[in-house]
């Protein structure tokens, strides 16, 4: 079912809603998958030689929209635990890619930003995965985009209640 052939029907079930959602949702993945991949040649060879994949992509993004985050705010903004943040961070680090400093204020926390030499990679290329969003959302009118973004919220919430309840049935 592609995006362009598909209408809005009031009558719609909501399994049917829900199917066309899921179909919806996956071609927005794949689409974002194959603009993720059109990074800056720089970019991607620092990555490839540091053995980075998808997976660094979400901190990548956290520190590209709000430089300066301590590990334990980007663990939270990223949804990971903090060990798995603080390895991925330290593989983007020794990628040369971020660049990770003690706070002044308390020598506890470490601060993650964006390397110098990055810097302009990485924003260009968030800005190229982000720009159909931005589009997108500017297409529709403010209550529209309120709603929309509300419900994306009520999904991530409710995706997120789901996998939690399955893992934890599954270490039962």
């Amino acid at each position: 079912m592609s995006s362009k052939t598909t209408r809005v029907n009031a009558s719609q079930t909501l399994d049917d809603s829900a199917i066309e959602l899921a179909t919806l949702l996956t071609e927005v993945f794949h689409a974002g998958k194959r603009r993720s991949a059109a990074t800056a040649p720089e970019l991607a060879e620092a990555a490839e030689r540091a053995g980075l994949g998808p997976r660094h992509a979400p901190v990548l993004f956290a520190v590209a929209f709000d430089n300066g985050l301590s590990v334990s705010q980007l663990a939270e903004r990223v949804g990971l635990s903090l060990a798995t943040t603080s390895l991925l961070v330290g593989e983007l680090s020794r990628a040369g890619i971020l660049t990770r400093s003690e706070d002044e204020r308390d020598r506890r926390r470490t601060i993650v930003t964006i390397s110098e030499a990055y810097e302009d990679l990485v924003k260009t290329w968030v800005g190229q995965v982000v720009e159909p969003m931005r589009r997108a959302l500017e297409r529709l009118s403010p209550r529209a985009r309120a709603d929309f973004l509300r419900g994306l919220r009520i999904l991530s919430e409710e995706s997120t209640r789901f996998a939690a309840e399955a893992e934890d049935a599954a270490q039962v």
